[in-house]
């Protein structure tokens, strides 16, 4: 396979690339800054993995680079997240999710699809949303419902290419929660935006302590079950993964939301 990544910097984009990698396929690895792809060639290099890795961020031109590669599978990764109230978070705040989760990513998307269909090539798009999507979650609403958006728009796209009758497969990703760091960042972030009362402090710790209970740390078999959809010829519609959270989360929801 010929698998372009974005968000590859670390956490699952990176355990993807590099379980595919040493398996032989070409692996194209983006990461958002200059510095965070010095740091991924000297990691992959500790590694001894070889991959490709540039520079790729979506708000910028960087994503015209795609036009000039041959890929039959997308692993469309990259995301920001931040906390705050709908209603006390700066528009700008709000309009950079949406701006990179929603819309820059859809426009790659668009352009690997274009490609593949021009190139005749049956590929394999796989986009990743979270189960937090499913969730209304206090202070966590534009992020969470920017990946609801995604998820929306995947499982429209899986509808789409049947009745446009496309040989290029669409794959919704769901994770749930996993121990990357992301979580505790992005929670973190809530009090540039407002300051908290003690209700606010209250639901902020109490969310902490959530992720980091249900956080799970096994990555790479995370990794591994994308990797093995990637392989083969007809991919689930739907990867969520670990299914316990999933369960977990609808259960608090229904008795105590």
């Amino acid at each position: 396979m010929r698998v372009l990544i974005t968000g590859a910097a670390s956490g699952i984009g990176y355990e993807i690339g590099k379980l595919l990698a040493s398996r032989g396929h070409l692996v194209y690895m983006t990461c958002h800054t200059i510095g965070e792809v010095c740091q991924l060639r000297k990691r992959l290099a500790r590694e001894h993995i070889n991959a490709i890795c540039f520079k790729l961020d979506l708000r910028t031109d960087d994503i015209y680079l795609v036009d000039s590669l041959d890929i039959d599978c997308l692993f469309n990764h990259a995301g920001i997240g931040t906390s705050g109230s709908v209603l006390m978070m700066p528009d700008n705040a709000m309009r950079d999710i949406y701006e990179v989760n929603v819309f820059r990513s859809f426009l790659l998307l668009k352009k690997v699809y274009q490609h593949m269909m021009q190139k005749n090539i049956s590929g394999k798009i796989f986009v990743t949303s979270s189960l937090i999507g499913m969730f209304p979650i206090p202070f966590l609403g534009v992020y969470s419902s920017s990946k609801a958006a995604i998820s929306q728009l995947v499982k429209t796209l899986q509808k789409e290419s049947r009745v446009l009758d496309t040989n290029i497969s669409f794959c919704l990703v769901e994770p749930g929660a996993y121990a990357t760091g992301f979580n505790q960042e992005m929670i973190d972030r809530v009090e540039q935006y407002q300051e908290l009362t003690s209700r606010g402090i209250s639901i902020h710790s109490y969310q902490r302590k959530l992720f980091l209970l249900l956080e799970s740390k096994n990555i790479r078999k995370l990794a591994k079950k994308i990797v093995i959809e990637m392989k083969h010829k007809k991919t689930k519609k739907i990867l969520r993964i670990p299914w316990l959270q999933g369960l977990f989360l609808k259960i608090y929801f229904f008795f105590f939301c």
